[in-house]
């Protein structure tokens, strides 16, 4: 081969070899509230965590707080043994009595006497593979129409972790 043709063919190999697919690890997951239920006087949450990453991602701790208006509605720290496959979501789900304000927050939603409620979702998942993943979020919760004491939820990351 001439050494022409062989360095034409060294420089295709490396611009494929840069071109190429990156494999995503080391992200913190998306941590999102995927329902918000009062029933008989508990409170439910339900937690998506999804791991966007392109390896496993074993989660061995969660500390999970929703506050709104400064008052925590709900707040879930534990032990966990929970491994999220590459680019899918599992549920945590907890249950909290509700302190009495955000009773009435959630009554006052409910009732339409406000529109929506602002929340801050934040916590911490230690992962094997990357220890502590901090995050937070922020968003509105709204009632469901037709779902008495079930509640959604939009929400951003805040602007420190874009």
């Amino acid at each position: 081969m001439k050494p022409a043709h062989l360095l034409l063919v060294l420089i295709m190999i490396s611009l494929c070899v840069a071109c190429g697919p990156r494999q995503v690890k080391g992200k913190a997951p998306v941590v999102s509230i995927a329902t918000l239920t009062v029933a008989d006087e508990k409170l439910g949450a339900s937690f998506n965590i999804r791991n966007i990453n392109d390896v496993a991602m074993d989660i061995v701790q969660i500390d999970i707080t929703i506050r709104i208006r400064e008052v925590e509605l709900t707040r879930h720290v534990s032990a966990l043994a929970l491994s999220i496959d590459p680019n899918t979501t599992e549920d945590v789900v907890v249950e909290k009595v509700p302190e009495e304000f955000a009773q009435k927050l959630l009554d006052d939603l409910e009732k339409g006497d406000t529109g929506n409620l602002p929340f801050f979702l934040e916590g911490n998942i230690r992962t094997t593979q990357d220890g502590n993943v901090p995050f937070s979020y922020e968003g509105y919760l709204y009632p469901v129409p037709g779902r008495p004491g079930q509640y959604r939820s939009t929400s951003s990351r805040t602007p420190e972790q874009r």
